[in-house]
């Protein structure tokens, strides 16, 4: 299919795409300008626990300053605070940055180690796939006069492992290379597991998405999602992570 100019195929995965998917995965999840990571490293110096850093910043060096206490101890006391706080804000930057990169890392997915085996992908002999379940993994794959060549430019999952009811699905590893964002390839590959869900009667779809990416959480929410759930990073509740759950009763 064509849009604006710009032509890809979404088709079902095959084995061959596994490296692709993988690099495609890290590549828009923890590097790409537009990225989670980016969101969030752009939006964290907004946060709540940013601000409190440059208050306790700003306090400090006023006890520190000739204007403050003319006290020894408050001084030292000013000092201590403005160090601690700015401390504490590169560390918050960098431990964000590491946990999205973390998240990117393929190999911290078992779905990713073996796409066909956990979503149910199986290979006609003309190279050609289906899925054998609920479960579906599909790529966007770029035309170039109108034949593939090769180059997955995008990526989205579909499971129903993890949910309790049969009827319940996830959507999961959403991807769009940043050379195809605002060219309707998001929308395509949604509505593609959309056709899916409807095809097995599913009637609930949840996923997760990192609440720094507000041009995510409004593309998912112009669909129908809903909010339902904030989480923070198992283990590290003083990271601002900002995980979101969104919720879509079909």
């Amino acid at each position: 299919m064509s849009y604006n100019g710009v032509d890809f195929y979404i088709r079902p995965f095959q084995r061959r795409d596994s490296e692709q998917v993988r690099n495609l995965f890290k590549l828009c999840i923890g590097y790409e300008r537009g990225s989670p990571r980016w969101y969030a490293l752009r939006g964290s110096p907004k946060r709540l626990n940013s601000i409190i850093c440059y208050i306790i910043f700003a306090m400090g060096l006023l006890a520190a300053s000739p204007a403050g206490p003319a006290e020894l101890c408050y001084r030292i006391a000013g000092i201590t605070a403005a160090v601690l706080s700015a401390g504490f804000f590169l560390f918050h930057r960098w431990q964000l940055s590491e946990a999205f990169l973390h998240y990117s890392n393929p190999a911290s997915h078992a779905d990713l180690s073996d796409i066909a085996g956990h979503y149910g992908v199986v290979e006609n002999p003309d190279g050609t796939s289906y899925f054998t379940g609920k479960s579906g993994f599909w790529v966007a794959e770029r035309l170039v006069d109108g034949k593939p060549n090769g180059e997955l430019v995008g990526s989205v999952a579909l499971d129903d492992r993890y949910r309790p009811d049969p009827h319940h699905a996830e959507l999961r590893r959403m991807a769009v290379s940043s050379t195809m964002q605002r060219k309707g390839l998001g929308r395509h590959l949604v509505e593609t597991v959309f056709q899916h869900v409807q095809e097995h009667k599913l009637n609930t779809i949840s996923l997760q998405t990192t609440g720094y990416s507000t041009s995510a959480v409004g593309f998912y929410e112009r669909f129908g999602w809903k909010l339902v759930a904030h989480q923070s990073l198992p283990g590290k509740p003083w990271l601002d992570f900002r995980l979101v759950e969104y919720r879509l009763d079909i």
